[in-house]
């Protein structure tokens, strides 16, 4: 029996205007409330139990049911998300990586995402071009022309300059060239103090197994934010196990269930191979449209962007 699931995907959720960078792309706290409502009214909102148990026993979900995520582990996610969903009575499931939670590292992710909000993508994109230059030869790089050719290609939400950007600081580089670049244009333009500026960004383990513990879901989202794609198996299990501790600490059920969000969608046919070894449940990519539980393939579920869906009409 095939059900259809409408899986929405968050990340930042702020009052926009009300912090620091208001330009960082993110959904408003008052447009979340809004879109929930939207959400209540068209669909039947699950939880991610009900979803593990109609891809196993084959039942069927509600009618228009739809399943919200929050990817990234930001202290807005305990501070702002979790409250309105606890009062709603909705589940909403969390993906943190665990290095951003547990050991207040900054991920490249952010970097980026900071960096575009306060500096034009073209100014960093020739910053990028003068860095790869400097240390090609020491890294074996190819060309920016190379890289451009290969990588500035506009997605549903960035132009090409943009992708770029994000591109050559989170996966194309090695990751020594790629950590300097990131840094050294981190501490021009946002803040020398990623320590600092980690702390206020992430929330923390304890924060989420309170979430865990008052029904809301705790899932894997690894460690370091890699693309998973981009590493060697013994890295991916790495990534898995690392997300697997973190679980276990905060109470999420992982000897019943667990479910992995890969991080920028990335995944392999050898990670899945070892998501199907640790007993992973539900795998969580970015590909735009609805789910078919029962016809799609359980670790390769597409998600919809909170961009595509209205807010309360």
């Amino acid at each position: 029996m095939t059900s259809h699931l409408s899986i929405v995907m968050y990340h930042y959720v702020r009052d926009l205007e009300r912090t620091r960078y208001p330009n960082i792309k993110g959904r408003r706290t008052s447009d979340f409330r809004s879109q929930l409502e939207y959400l209540r009214s068209h669909y039947s909102i699950v939880t991610v139990e009900e979803v593990v148990q109609a891809q196993r026993m084959r039942d069927a979900l509600p009618e228009n049911a739809a399943l919200l995520t929050f990817d990234d582990g930001y202290l807005e996610h305990y501070t702002t998300c979790f409250p309105i969903l606890f009062d709603a009575g909705i589940q909403g499931s969390f993906f943190p990586p665990v290095a951003p939670v547990v050991r207040s590292e900054l991920l490249d992710v952010n970097r980026v995402h900071f960096l575009l909000a306060v500096a034009d993508a073209a100014k960093l994109a020739e910053h990028i071009d003068e860095s790869i230059r400097y240390y090609a030869e020491a890294h074996n790089l190819q060309s920016p022309e190379v890289y451009r050719a290969e990588w500035a290609k506009s997605s549903r939400f960035d132009k090409a300059e943009v992708i770029y950007v994000k591109r050559m600081l989170q996966v194309a580089l090695p990751e020594v060239v790629r950590n300097k670049i990131a840094k050294n244009l981190f501490s021009r333009y946002v803040s020398a103090d990623e320590a600092s500026f980690a702390s206020e960004l992430y929330a923390s383990e304890d924060q989420f197994r309170v979430m865990q513990s008052s029904g809301m879901y705790v899932g894997a989202h690894g460690d370091s934010h890699y693309w998973l794609d981009s590493l060697r198996r013994d890295d991916q299990v790495k990534e898995i196990k690392l997300s697997l501790d973190f679980l276990r600490r905060v109470g999420s059920p992982v000897d019943d269930y667990w479910v992995m969000c890969y991080p920028f969608g990335g995944w392999d046919t050898t990670l899945l191979n070892s998501l199907e070894s640790y007993g992973c449940a539900l795998g969580l990519t970015t590909e735009p449209r609805v789910a078919h539980i029962g016809e799609d393939n359980p670790l390769l579920l597409p998600r919809l962007d909170t961009n595509d869906l209205p807010l309360k009409v």
